[in-house]
């Protein structure tokens, strides 16, 4: 993906990585976690969001609005190809957790479709069936894995 992308920096867990964005709301961690999906080997959450330093915890449910949404994601991708470079045999799971995150995603996937094609395989949810990721479907959930 040639977007622009912020720093990461990733913990010593090798799954948590973090960065900071910038814009009019000021500089805000930003926090990416894959943890492994209870019951099921070899397949990781991806949970992303704000770190909120008084809960201790990363919230997915804020809307920064830094106006950098096209970095940020760049950045996301950027840490799921490292970690997926990193745990070459993993499947990761992601879902937004409403249908507007799920379009925002499903939007930003399609502009680089074809470079993510050409490394992984990804898949989408609809109606609780998986199948291959395909323009102009709506999602509720993705997986990917390296090819």
């Amino acid at each position: 993906m040639n977007q622009e992308k912020y720093d990461l920096s990733i913990e010593e867990d090798s799954q948590t990585y973090k960065f900071t964005s910038e814009g009019p709301q000021g500089h805000i961690q930003k926090v990416i976690v894959f943890s492994p999906l209870f019951g099921i080997e070899g397949y990781y959450n991806l949970s992303f969001g704000d770190w909120n330093e008084s809960m201790q915890k990363v919230d997915d449910s804020v809307v920064t609005n830094n106006l950098d949404t096209l970095k940020v994601l760049a950045t996301v991708a950027q840490a799921v190809d490292s970690f997926l470079v990193a745990n070459p045999d993993v499947v990761i799971f992601a879902s937004g957790r409403d249908a507007a995150r799920n379009r925002l995603y499903r939007m930003s996937i399609q502009k680089c479709l074809k470079e993510i094609k050409n490394r992984f395989v990804l898949r989408g949810s609809s109606n609780k069936k998986w199948r291959p990721f395909k323009n102009g479907f709506d999602y509720d959930a993705f997986t990917l894995f390296r090819k």
